[in-house]
Formats: structure tokens, sequence, C-alpha cells
């Protein structure tokens, strides 16, 4: 579709006859998996060419984004990097509050987690219907007591595996982007056009 980078798409499990899946929402349990995801939990997709949306809410802070559309969008391996090149004790840091936090079972707003799911549904169907998101290099946040969205822009990074810095389907990170209320109407799909979607949750 216009506007939609091109991206390769798992195949069917053999045998199975279902469609691969056009996209993955990632919802972990704990918000600090959007905020500072880790490359090595959606590998798979990343490697098998899977579109992925990343949503949830850290504290007071709901996120959403970046969507990452496989060699063409800046990936969770690509936003890692660029935070090691910012701070080089970053790695240190992220492994200590990984390790603390699982020790307890985050709680959350749920006003500030029903706005999130929301948005992150209108993020995907914007995708599914042929349209690429504000959420596509940028991490949009919300936080509490602000009532108005924040766009945090992100890149590919040039030594990330990924190479989506160098794709042709290159998507401009976004500076300063309309409101993620503004989202364009949904175009109907083509007809027997499969739409299969996952949730995860971490």
């Amino acid at each position: 579709s216009p506007g939609v980078p091109r991206r390769s798409r798992r195949g069917p499990r053999a045998g199975s006859g279902e469609p691969g899946l056009s996209l993955v929402v990632v919802a972990p349990r704990d918000g600090l998996g959007v905020f500072a995801p880790d490359p090595a939990a959606v590998e798979q997709f990343v490697a098998s060419g899977v579109p992925h949306l990343f949503a949830g809410v850290l504290e007071a802070t709901g996120m959403v984004g970046p969507l990452v559309v496989p060699g063409a969008t800046a990936c969770a391996r690509c936003v890692s990097l660029d935070r090691v090149d910012r701070d080089p004790l970053w790695p240190r840091l992220i492994t200590q509050w990984r390790a603390t936090r699982r020790r307890s079972s985050p709680a959350c707003d749920l006003a500030l987690a029903t706005t999130v799911a929301g948005f992150a549904a209108a993020q995907a169907l914007a995708f599914l219907d042929g349209t690429l998101p504000s959420g596509a290099d940028t991490r949009w946040e919300l936080a509490l007591p602000a009532s108005a969205w924040r766009a945090v822009p992100l890149a590919p990074h040039p030594e990330c595996p990924c190479d989506a810095v160098n794709s042709p389907d290159r998507v401009p990170a976004c500076g300063e982007p309309a409101a993620p209320a503004a989202e364009d109407p949904p175009r109907a799909a083509p007809a027997g056009r499969p739409r299969a979607t996952m949730a995860e949750s971490r």
C-alpha cells in the first residue's frame, strides 16, 4: 500500500492453513520493556520480518511505539545502541533496573492504561489498513498529570544489523509530528486480505 514500507511477512505454519502475522502488539506487563525494549525479546520478529508495535505503562507514563517495520524503521536494538552512544554506562544501569523490577508486579493507573490501549489500537488499525502511522520511528509518551502526548523521535542506528538506516524504504524520524488524535480515517482492506494480529504480554 502507498505510504507503508515493503516488509517481509512470516509465512503460515506448515500445514496449518493459517495466514502469516501482519502485526504483533508487544505489551509487556512492566512498561520498562517499552521505554527500554530488550532486543532479545523481539529478535524473532525482526528476524522473520514481522512488524511489531510496543505499548505499555511505566509508573505514571503511558507509551505507544515505536512501530517497528523490520529493515525500514528503528528497531529495539537501534534504540539500545543509541542509548549506549549517549551513555556508555547504560547497559549496566538497565541490567540493574530490570533485575530490581522483576521482584514485584508494577501497578499502573487504570485510566492511563485504557488511554494507551486505545491509542495503540488506533496505530495498529492504521497500519493494517495501509497507512504508516505516527508511531513509526517514534515513541509517544503521556506523563500524568499532563493531558497531551509527547513525541520522542527515534532513528535507525548505523551499527544495527537490521540495516534500516540504509533501506530504500527508510521512513524519516518525525521531528514535530501532528497530535496523535488526528489519525487518518481507516480505509477498507482489499477483499480477501488476511489481517492476522497477535498481542503479546510479557
